[in-house]
């Protein structure tokens, strides 16, 4: 492991493999200080370091260098601690055995998920060797990696990328100013579309509302609702045999009334005296053979009365015989 001046602990955990208990202990990660000065901005130095407090990564297996693509300029190396011997013999049979790239490189490397599940939000990183060269004999360090999607070859259907209009790169004025709600004059202002445009943008109509007192003032360009005709009521009526059409129906109007009011107050008088003859006889409106009783002889005194109780006032005195009758009919002796 490197000195503590020149790095920095990044995580201290193990390695989980799948479908198994076992794991693979003794593992460090930690970053250089020389080439990450500022480690704020290093997405595996900050990825790592959130993993602080779970026990063990995920290991998902191992992968090829050439099928992904990866970051290297994070600059973070894995330590193993002599103790661990099955960290050991695992990563000297996954790396040590595995052909060299050109660029010194192991051709496999083991991938490591930082996260519970396997969506884009994980970060997965790659555990791959690098050969180191010394004075003495050759050595391989383990590098880390973060994996990042590979990125895609231009297709045909692609949109071709634009770029803004030649003359507003030699203006004065950036492209950020001339966006910033500023108004940019098109070479002949002052010709003859323009001016057109210009008046009228400038004459358009007035569409705020007016009061009830300016009808006057309206323009004859505004919409006007059309006034109804005035109805006709000096015409003369239509001529009949009879007389005149309107003057005939006010005269069956007025029968009509006069022989509904006849009516009403022959019934009316039916009524009281059908009330006070009741009374007479001990059937009061308290009695509880009243309603049935009023109702025989009414209805009876007016069914005897129906050929004249529509054209005249009737007699008081045939009245009264009327409703005597059909109280003896109803009531025998005084209650």
């Amino acid at each position: 492991m490197s000195e503590a001046s020149s790095s920095r602990l990044l995580y201290r955990g193990s390695l989980s493999l799948p479908d198994s208990y076992i794991l693979l202990d003794g593992l460090t990660f930690s970053a250089n200080l020389l080439a990450n000065k500022d480690l704020l901005h290093n997405p595996l130095a900050l990825a790592l370091e959130s993993m602080r407090g779970r026990p063990s990564l995920r290991l998902k297996g191992t992968e090829l260098l050439k099928n992904i693509c990866i970051d290297p300029s994070d600059d973070v190396c894995m330590d193993i601690h002599p103790y661990a011997t099955l960290s050991r013999v695992y990563f000297e049979n996954m790396l040590c055995l595995s052909h060299l790239s050109p660029d010194g490189r192991t051709e496999t490397g083991v991938r490591v998920a930082l996260g519970d599940t396997d969506g884009p939000a994980t970060t997965e990183i790659l555990i791959f060797g690098k050969i180191h060269s010394s004075l003495t004999t050759p050595s391989l360090t383990i590098h880390v990696a973060r994996i990042i999607p590979a990125t895609r070859a231009p297709r045909p259907d692609d949109p071709t990328p634009r770029k803004p209009p030649q003359h507003l790169l030699t203006r004065t004025q950036s492209i950020g100013e001339l966006a910033a709600n500023t108004r940019i004059k098109v070479k002949g202002d002052d010709s003859e579309v323009v001016r057109r445009a210009r008046e009228v943008m400038l004459h358009l109509p007035n569409s705020k509302p007016r009061g009830r007192g300016k009808d006057k003032e309206r323009s004859s360009a505004g919409f006007k609702v059309p006034t109804l005709p005035a109805k006709k009521t000096n015409y003369a009526p239509e001529g009949d045999v009879f007389g005149p059409v309107s003057d005939a129906k006010g005269k069956a109007r007025a029968v009509d009334e006069g022989i509904c009011d006849i009516e009403q107050e022959n019934k009316s008088i039916i009524k009281k005296f059908t009330v006070r003859h009741l009374d007479a006889v001990g059937v009061s409106k308290t009695h509880p053979e009243f309603k049935e009783l009023f109702g025989f002889v009414y209805r009876g005194t007016a069914f005897a009365l129906r050929a004249t109780i529509k054209r005249s006032p009737v007699s008081a005195r045939a009245l009264e015989m009327l409703v005597e009758a059909h109280i003896k009919l109803y009531v025998t002796s005084p209650t």
